[in-house]
């Protein structure tokens, strides 16, 4: 045995049942998900560590743009809203909301943006912003660039509520709310909310205005905002708030006319977006019953030709009895066809407004683009053809008054109890 190497034979281990086999694999799997979860939260704490990252508080949130043209350049505006006016605190109270607006001047827009920039102490985030602001003077220099300027920075979205204004930009953003609430329940930020009641101008978001004004034919309606100083007080204080004036037609991006809300009555039943409208009956200057409409639909159709294109429009709505001034019309039938009396008569006095602005405001010729397409080929003239008195022919009004929102004191004889 001398001069052999002695190898100790290696002891046999014995096997594992199946029990422990099991119990084997599944420690192997959470030693395997534990070093994944490790892995992770280094990763996470060496990347938050070698990156610039601030708090919230530490940035300058925009909520709303402005833009205006004057003296040959454009006005850019920044409203910027505190945080403590918007958030609750620990103690459930808040203070008055506090507005910041920033202005910078530019020969373009960028430009003007990019001044904002030099004083804004903390990077600005846009992605915040809900409304856009565009004086007329602007419009009527080219609404394209605007958008599109909003259009390409990845931080801007699409969704902001577009206005115009023939006021100061500056005092449309620097109107408060009700109750010392945050600046951003207000008109300009949530305009859907008070369009809920009343209905004359419905509200456009950035992203539909865009679609529009690259469709043919399309006449776009801005509503437009203004400063009413005397409604409302407080401790017999005179508190300026918003309110819709009026309404800004586009053709094309190209500016067409403006018209007050006084003459704007008709437009409720003429464009798509109509919640709640109320009308007097027979007339707003001898009234004997306001009737509110509830989401009334209308029809723009093809009629034929004659000298130029012609168009009927049917209007279909439900309604119910608001208050009673007088005691006449109570007959239901008779109520019903007054109210629809009226009703026409607001169409028919925006559509000869239009005329007398060249602006199409019941959309005759994107109507005619979609569904006439061969008419619309061979129009010649453009809307000049179907701004005329013969272009708008048979106005049909189709209303059915539900009830008389009272139990007590039903006075329409006929009507369906609610």
């Amino acid at each position: 045995m001398a001069g052999r190497l002695f190898v100790q034979p290696v002891p046999k281990i014995p096997f594992l049942d199946l029990d422990d086999q099991k119990t084997e694999k599944v420690r192997e799997a959470m030693r395997k998900r534990i070093n994944v979860i490790l892995a992770l939260a280094l990763l996470m704490l060496g990347a938050g560590c070698s990156t610039d990252m601030k708090n919230i508080e530490k940035l300058n949130y925009a909520n709303a743009i402005g833009v205006d043209f004057k003296d040959g350049n454009y006005h850019c505006y920044i409203q910027s809203i505190d945080f403590q006016s918007v958030a609750k605190t620990s103690d459930g109270q808040k203070g008055p909301g506090k507005i910041w607006i920033g202005e910078g001047i530019g020969s373009n827009l960028e430009d003007a943006l990019f001044q904002t920039y030099e004083s804004a102490q903390e990077r600005i985030i846009w992605g915040h912003v809900t409304a856009i602001v565009i004086s007329e003077n602007a419009i009527k220099e080219g609404i394209i660039g605007i958008y599109d300027s909003f259009s390409r920075y990845y931080e801007f979205r699409l969704t902001p509520w577009i206005f115009a204004t023939r006021e100061s930009v500056k005092d449309i953003f620097s109107a408060t709310g009700f109750f010392e609430r945050s600046p951003l329940n207000s008109i300009l930020h949530e305009p859907k909310s008070i369009h809920s009641q009343s209905s004359y101008v419905t509200p456009i978001r950035l992203h539909t205005l865009i679609r529009q004004t690259n469709e043919p034919g399309f006449t776009s309606c801005i509503p437009s905002l203004a400063i009413n100083k005397k409604m409302w007080t407080e401790k017999k204080k005179q508190e300026p708030k918003l309110r819709i004036d009026g309404a800004v037609f586009l053709k094309n991006e190209s500016f067409k006319s403006y018209i007050p809300l006084e003459k704007l009555s008709g437009l409720r039943w003429v464009r798509p977006g109509t919640i709640r409208a109320g009308i007097s009956v027979p007339d707003p200057k001898h009234p004997s019953v306001q009737i509110a409409i509830e989401n009334p639909k209308r029809r723009l159709q093809y009629s034929g030709n004659g000298d130029g294109p012609r168009f009927d429009l049917r209007v279909k709505g439900t309604g119910y009895t608001v208050s009673r001034i007088k005691n006449d019309l109570v007959s239901l039938s008779l109520l019903t066809s007054m109210t629809e009396s009226a009703i026409e008569k607001e169409i028919r006095d925006l559509y000869k407004l239009g005329i007398e602005k060249k602006t199409d405001v019941l959309n005759m010729e994107y109507d005619l683009f979609r569904y006439q397409h061969k008419k619309w080929k061979e129009l010649t003239g453009g809307e000049n053809v179907l701004l005329t008195d013969e272009a708008l022919q048979d106005v049909t009004v189709d209303i059915n008054i539900e009830h008389t929102s009272t139990e007590k004191n039903e006075r329409v004889r006929g009507a369906a109890r609610h």
